[in-house]
């Protein structure tokens, strides 16, 4: 289960890491934002729960 502070790629092979900042258990979505304080555009945005894989923080 994805739960808020978790950090999450888009699929299994995404390249960038998110940080979960809302979860709509409803909805099945959550709102997430770069961890890269550098990137560009860097801001929340939502995706669907099904598409985020949580990963080890060190990472």
């Amino acid at each position: 289960m994805i739960e808020v502070g978790d950090q999450v790629r888009i699929g299994e092979s995404g390249g960038s890491i998110f940080v979960v900042r809302e979860v709509d258990g409803a909805e099945g979505r959550a709102v997430i934002e770069s961890v890269d304080a550098s990137a560009a555009g860097r801001y929340p945005f939502s995706m669907p729960l099904g598409a985020l894989v949580r990963v080890d923080p060190g990472q």
